[in-house]
Parts: structure tokens; C-alpha cells; sequence
């Protein structure tokens, strides 16, 4: 069959046998699933058995490109999935930058990655051509020396290369796949699991293009996109700045977490913030595949002890994490940290986090010299964050510690330690402050990854994007835009709202930077046109969002059985114990009692069980996942009986 923006064909290759196989793409598996970050998880849930080892010879390593990936603007995008070793959970990562519309054009929709090699090697996908090729030469490189060597080796400066770093190949807990020098697929650890495969690099180059349905309806929708993006007040500053002015707003509206979440105040924006990354240190815009937002940028150092440093790739958790949380001023040192954890192959969020949490254990007694190879840990100290980078990557001495991600840092460590842990899942959080904004705790305390922002975040809690009114014809209420209220019908609503765009862009693969998750007036609707046309799809949208609840069902289920129980979605001790000391929410934090009114309605309105937090028969059934029900049950992990649907306020 002639297939409209997706390509047809499945990437089988099993490492331990090295057999490459080419499966069609099923339809029905895409009208279920969508593609991306859906038909991922799918093909996870269904290749791996309960309580597999990340590690594991038996556990899949997935990519996934998505219909749209490739064809309009912000469509660079893929996805990475496995078994965290960071939670035991699901891990799901998404990624942009070029590799993703390479891998569509050699003809590929997912790679799905089995078996472990006895050697290092590398695969080699040239449209119909598809090898896997001995990588010894390149084990113990950085991904900006394996990207390049692998590009004089092909002899094409073009090559596309996801790769992992010596971190990957240490399997450090939060080890990431860089695509394209500077994107990363970070969070969760999926770099570990390749490296535990002793997969190098995945470098493709594809010239077949993709065909779209109806040309003429897709330069209608992209004119609607274009006008609804750049006529919007946020195109004014987000191509200039990108995610750096987070530091500036994230510190207004008190967000900003400083010395490892320890304080929101943030006094040295004149140092390390978007205006002066704009003025100091930009050299000019970037971004990636087609995208006219371009909000990346490439930098450069001119002057001091880091001068010569370059580089693209800087996000505000970079920021966060290598600067406010370790308060640390020095921009300099910032963007060469960033660099390293390109290089080495590393979520910058967790390697900050890690360093940040070691300071505040030192600072507190709870670690001593004797066990950081006798470094003096101490906080602004930008030399110190650089060089236990590199020990962390190598697993070298107390870097052996600190690779294993905050969250088992500290169950290894004891002695008070693991209260110190901001963390959902045993995921640490990334660079925004939760105890002032009830409904992004929410958020956060549900979502199937983990503690992070890109799941189901309401950004109408925080930035005053939509007038009650809206909020009320929207949500069913005006206190969605109110962070202070433990609403329990806006915000469970508007948290499953934003799971279903952020389903939606992550299976599509269109950024969810370009769509209202970051402010543009770009709903589902709109995306759903594009959709459309690019593959002539009969879904409606209303089918498209039951997609989006199938999928985060299956997402569910997958957690439920390895393990997961009701609590698992209760905030950490920090949360509910320990008030914010100082700033915009001095005092705040998470009230239990308030939280799981607010989780009870969130259960009711998805379909799943208030006791267990599990899907129940009726919601499966619904979403026509028959067989996870019974698989469920067969475990015991099958709610008894139907609760009651809907939320109360």
C-alpha cells in the first residue's frame, strides 16, 4: 500500500544474532496508536515481560518518528523507549534536532532494538541499506568525536548520528542519546540501556522523502500555523531567546530552584539569565529540522578561564541545573558543562541535580572528604561542577556515586539522605518549583515517567495565558488559573488536557514548542488539520484524543505491572513536609489532604481505580485494550469493581 506521512516500514534488528528484519507497517496499529511515542509503547508492552532488568538482553531499546515527523515546521522529533534504570518504569524520551526526518526518509518509521552484542558496533542506515558494523575503534569516544569520525567514515558531512557518550557506555543511570551534536533524548536513562546493548551510534541518511496526502489542504493548515504562531506576543521573544528567559520568568513567578531546591531567589540574573546569554555569549540562531522558531542558538566564550568554549544546544534545565541549583554564577562554566554533557552523554537535569544534592549532603554532614576522594564540595564554586562532570561520566571514584542519579545516590548513601531527594517515581525533578502550584504537583505526581514538565504541565496555572472565562469554558473552572487551590475539577481536567497535546505532539512529532503547551494558539484542532493533510488519515479528532487516553493507559498499565501502586503518585516527603523558605510561596507546600482530593478526581475523570490507581476492566475495554485487562487480572492487579466517574468539587 502507498502510505501519506508515515513510511511504511518497521526496523527490526536483533543484536545478539545480528538478523535485520523489515516489517510492514500495520494500519490498524497506527489508527490505535498514532505513531511516535504511541506505537512505542506499544511495541515495549508487548516485547518485554514483568520485572525485566533495564539491562537486560531481553529488554527492547524503541525509536519512534511520528507521521508529521519531517513535513512541517517543528517535526525533527522522535522518541526513545525502554525500562528505565533509573525507576524500573517506563522510559520514554523525545528528541529533536535532524536525525528523526533521516530515519523517515531512508523509508523507517521505528527502530525496534533487541538482544545485546558481544562487541561494540554501530548501525548503519542508508535508505534500503542497513548494516551493523563493528564500533571498537569508536568505544570510549565522546558523541562529537564519534558523529565526526562516523561522517569521515561514510564520507558524507551530512550523516545524521544519534549516539551515546562514555557515559552510555559506563551505563551512568541517567546516561541520554544525543542526536544531531546538541539534542538530547535525556531523561530516564535510555542512553545506559544502549550502552548495556553495546550500541555506539545509530547513523542514517535517507533520500526518499515523504509523500503527503493533500498538498494543497497542507499550505492551507501550515498558513493557519504560521499566522497563529508568529502573529502570537510570544513570537516577539522566543525565537530570540528560546528557553534560556525561563531563568528571568521562572525567578519572577517564583519557580526558580536554587541550591538543590534549598531557595526560589535567584540575585545574579545580571550573571547567568536570558538577556545576558543574548548579549555575551550568542552568536546566532539555530534550529532544528524546518523550524521557523529557531530557538536554539550556538555560543561562544570570548574571555577568562573557559574562554574558547562553543558550542549549541543551551535550554534553561541547563541553566537550572548546572547554575541555580549549584548556585553557581558563572555563565562560562555553565556552557561548557553543557558542552560535557553533550559530549559525555548525559541528562543535564539529573548530572545537575546529583552535584547539587552531594553540596547540600556535604554542607549538612551527611557526606564528609572521606567519601568524595576528599573534595571539598562546596556551593558557586564553577570548577567543582565541571570536574565532577567528567568523574560522573567516567564513573571515576566518587563520580561512581554520583552516576548513579540523585535518587539511588541517596539510598546508598543513608543517614537522612534520601529526604534531601526532590523526586517523583524515584525520577528527579527537573528546574521548576512545584509547592506554590498545586495543579503542576499534580501533574507531575501523575505522570507515567515520573517527576518532569512535559507530560501533562498546566502552564495556565502559571502564566496567565487564558482569562477565567476561558478557563471556565475550557476546565469547568476559574481556579485553574489560580495556583494556590487544590481545585478538584479545572485542574484534573486541564492536567488531562495537557497529557492529550502532549500525547498528540509526541506521537505526531510536531514540538510542543510550537503548539499552546508553550503559549501559541496552536490547540489540538489545529494540529489535527495538518495530520490530515500531510497522511489523508479518515481519524477524526475525537478519535485522535481516545488515541491519546489509549495510549496513556497502556503507559499505565505497563507501570502497574512492574509494580506500581496508588502511592507511587503521592508527592515525595519534601514536598508535603517541608515549606518553601523564602520568596513569592514563602511557606508553601504540598498539603496530602488537599493533593489527593484533587488525585481522586484526576482517577475519576481518566477511567481508573481510587483505591489502586489502575486502569479498571470498564476503561480498558472502552479503549478497546481487552488484553491488558485480562493480563491485569491474571496478575491480581485488576481493580474489583467500577468507582464512580467524574470528578466534585
Amino acid at each position: 500500500m502507498k502510505w501519506f506521512g508515515w513510511a511504511g516500514t518497521i526496523l527490526k534488528i536483533n543484536l545478539t544474532n545480528r538478523v535485520i528484519t523489515k516489517v510492514p507497517l500495520d494500519p490498524d496499529l497506527v489508527n490505535q496508536y498514532l505513531g511516535g511515542r504511541g506505537v512505542n509503547i506499544k511495541m515495549l508492552y508487548d516485547n518485554t515481560v514483568p520485572g525485566e532488568d533495564p539491562y537486560s538482553v531481553k529488554t527492547p531499546l524503541i525509536f519512534g518518528t511520528g507521521p508529521l515527523t519531517g513535513t512541517v515546521c517543528g517535526t525533527g522529533r522522535f522518541n526513545v523507549t525502554s525500562k528505565s534504570p533509573i525507576t524500573n518504569i517506563l522510559a520514554d524520551s523525545n528528541c529533536g534536532g535532524h536525525w528523526a526526518p533521516e530515519l523517515k526518509y531512508a523509508g523507517y518509521d521505528h527502530l525496534l532494538i533487541e538482544g545485546e552484542s558481544e562487541k561494540p558496533v554501530y548501525l548503519l542506515i542508508i535508505d534500503d541499506c542497513v548494516e551493523i558494523r563493528d564500533a571498537s575503534h569508536l568505544w570510549g569516544k565522546d558523541v562529537w568525536q564519534t558523529t565526526e569520525e562516523l561522517r569521515r567514515e561514510i564520507g558524507d558531512p551530512d550523516l545524521q548520528v544519534a549516539a551515546i557518550g562514555q557515559a552510555g557506555e559506563n551505563k551512568v543511570k541517567h546516561a541520554a542519546v544525543i542526536a544531531s551534536i546538541g539534542r538530547a533524548a535525556g531523561r530516564c536513562g535510555t542512553g545506559a540501556v544502549m550502552g548495556a546493548k553495546r550500541l555506539k551510534a545509530i547513523a542514517v541518511r535517507g533520500t526518499k522523502g515523504v509523500n503527503i496526502a493533500d498538498p494543497e489542504g497542507l499550505e492551507r493548515a501550515l498558513e493557519e500555523a504560521y499566522q497563529r504562531i508568529t502573529t502570537s506576543q510570544r513570537y516577539d521573544f522566543y525565537p530570540k531567546y528560546g528557553t534560556t528567559i525561563l531563568t528571568e520568568t521562572s525567578t519572577g513567578v517564583g519557580r526558580a530552584t536554587v541550591k538543590n531546591f534549598s531557595s526560589t531567589v535567584w540575585p545574579h540574573l545580571d550573571k547567568i539569565g536570558g538577556n545576558v546569554f543574548l548579549e555575551k555569549y550568542s552568536q546566532r540562531s539555530k534550529a532544528c529540522y524546518g523550524c521557523f522558531i529557531h530557538c536554539d542558538h550556538y555560543y561562544q566564550v570570548s574571555e577568562g578561564p573557559y574562554a574558547g568554549t562553543r558550542g549549541p544546544g543551551l535550554e534553561w534545565e541547563t541553566i537550572a541545573a548546572f547554575g541555580l541549583r549549584c548556585n553557581n554564577s558563572d555563565f562560562p562554566s555553565v556552557l561548557l558543562a553543557n558542552n560535557l554533557a553533550n559530549q559525555y552523554g548525559m541528562d543535564v537535569i539529573s548530572a545537575g541535580t546529583a552535584i547539587s544534592l552531594a553540596i547540600e549532603l556535604y554542607e549538612l554532614g551527611i557526606l564528609t572528604k572521606a567519601d568524595t576522594d576528599g573534595i571539598e564540595l562546596r556551593w558557586g564554586d564553577p570548577q567543582l561542577v565541571l570536574d565532577l562532570l567528567r568523574k560522573m561520566a567516567l564513573r571515576e571514584g566518587f563520580g561512581d556515586l554520583l552516576a548513579e542519579g540523585p535518587y539511588h545516590m541517596a539510598k546508598k548513601i543513608g543517614r537522612g539522605a534520601e529526604k534531601r531527594v526532590m523526586h517523583v517515581k524515584g525520577l528527579d525533578q527537573d528546574g521548576g518549583e512545584n509547592r506554590g502550584f498545586k495543579g503542576a504537583a499534580l501533574s507531575y505526581a501523575v505522570s507515567t515517567r515520573g517527576g518532569e514538565h512535559l507530560r501533562g504541565l498546566i502552564r495556565t496555572e502559571m502564566s496567565g495565558w487564558l482569562s477565567k472565562e476561558e478557563a471556565i469554558r475550557r476546565f469547568g473552572s476559574a481556579d485553574v488559573t489560580d495556583a494556590t487551590t487544590y481545585d478538584t475539577v479545572g485542574k484534573p481536567r486541564a492536567v488531562i488536557t495537557y497529557e492529550r497535546l502532549s500525547l498528540i505532539a509526541d506521537c505526531f512529532q510536531i514540538c510542543k514548542f510550537n503548539t499552546f503547551w508553550s503559549g501559541f494558539p496552536m490547540w489540538e484542532e489545529q494540529i489535527h488539520n495538518l495530520f490530515t493533510a500531510v497522511t489523508g488519515s479518515k481519524l477524526s479528532l475525537d478519535e485522535v484524543l481516545k488515541a491519546t487516553d489509549r495510549i496513556y493507559c497502556i503507559e499505565k498499565a505497563y507501570n502497574i505491572r512492574e509494580g506500581q501502586v496508588r502511592e507511587d503518585d503521592i508527592p515525595c516527603e519534601r514536598w508535603l513536609k517541608e515549606q518553601i523558605p523564602d520568596g513569592v510561596w514563602k511557606g508553601a507546600l504540598i498539603e496530602e489532604e488537599g493533593f489527593r482530593k484533587m488525585l481522586d478526581s484526576y482517577y475519576s475523570l481518566r477511567g481508573w481505580d481510587l483505591e489502586t490507581g489502575a486502569p479498571t476492566r470498564e476503561k480498558l475495554e472502552e479503549l478497546d485494550l481487552p488484553e491488558i485487562a485480562a493480563e491485569l487480572e491474571s496478575m491480581g492487579k485488576l481493580p474489583v469493581g467500577t468507582k464512580e466517574e467524574g470528578g466534585g468539587k
